[in-house]
């Protein structure tokens, strides 16, 4: 779209999962056009291709996913954040090592949370490719060889 600054992108495993994807809620909510990433290779793509066409390619999984909010938005997030900042700091210290932080955001719509990886960790997609490559049968694999 031309208002648009950023390519939003999602990857997993079908079409289906990543339309219905809590991550894509509050994106697709403003109008942007999100791009539906489906392919294993994909996330080895976008891990290269920062940028198209003059524009920032943003997961929307990962943390730092900003979307233009106006005044209303602004405060409505920031009475919500000391709101919640006791119960953000009670599921921390449950889940203490488990996570890296609790925090409120402006990310969902009609989820009531979402777990977003770090700006530079994997995607729990691009986890799940590696995990299925680390147990993968490799019992056929004699039939490749020269």
């Amino acid at each position: 779209k031309e208002n648009q600054k950023n390519i939003y992108y999602i990857t997993g495993e079908s079409r289906e999962q990543v339309a219905n994807s809590a991550f894509v809620e509050r994106v697709k909510k403003r109008g942007f056009e999100v791009v539906y990433m489906t392919e294993p290779i994909d996330e080895y793509v976008v891990q290269q291709l920062k940028e198209f066409d003059g524009k920032q390619l943003v997961s929307v999984t990962k943390e730092g996913l900003e979307l233009p909010e106006d005044e209303e938005e602004k405060k409505k997030r920031e009475e919500d954040k000391a709101k919640f900042e006791n119960l953000c700091k009670v599921m921390k210290d449950i889940l203490d090592k488990k996570v890296e932080k609790v925090v409120v955001s402006n990310r969902l719509v009609e989820s009531p949370c979402c777990i977003v990886t770090s700006q530079y960790g994997w995607t729990a997609n691009m986890e799940r490719i590696m995990k299925a490559q680390a147990l993968r049968d490799t019992s056929t694999m004699g039939y490749m060889a020269a």
